[in-house]
């Protein structure tokens, strides 16, 4: 997992909790009003946060807070995305997933593991404009797969 920054304390990002917000490097969508480029755009990325600084804040915040929302970048453009919510679970959190839905077949074994409590999705147009506005073709049966 490639994290670009923690933000230690949120009470917009999962509904009803007290949460932090931890930000995923990477995305394969390239959208023109994308507001967090340097979680996107390779020549924009900070120095990643390590994996062990996020775990290890997060067990100092037991009973502080309630939640995590993982999102991006797109989270799910990371190999280590299971193993990582399976660890924030262990610890008692609340875990919410923000994602484009590039990746349906991840959604799916992600969700079927059990350890995302919400997900948010982030339908960026009507399907017939995704290659417009992501510049990623043949996008259109994926996002119709994750919304559905």
């Amino acid at each position: 997992m490639l994290f670009g920054g923690l933000q230690k304390c949120t009470l917009i990002d999962v509904p009803g909790k007290v949460a932090a917000t931890v930000f995923t490097i990477g995305c394969p969508f390239r959208c023109s009003y994308c507001h967090n480029p340097e979680l996107v755009i390779p020549s924009q990325f900070a120095t990643p946060l390590p994996h062990n600084d996020v775990i290890n804040f997060l067990k100092h915040r037991v009973g502080k807070l309630q939640a995590l929302c993982i999102t991006g970048g797109e989270p799910t453009v990371h190999k280590g995305l299971g193993a990582f919510i399976k660890k924030v679970k262990d610890l008692g959190y609340f875990v919410k997933l923000d994602t484009n839905g590039i990746f349906p077949d991840k959604l799916e074994a992600l969700f079927k593991l059990g350890n995302i409590d919400y997900i948010a999705m982030d339908v960026k147009c009507p399907l017939e404009k995704y290659e417009l506005v992501t510049k990623k073709k043949n996008m259109e049966r994926s996002i119709e797969r994750s919304i559905n």
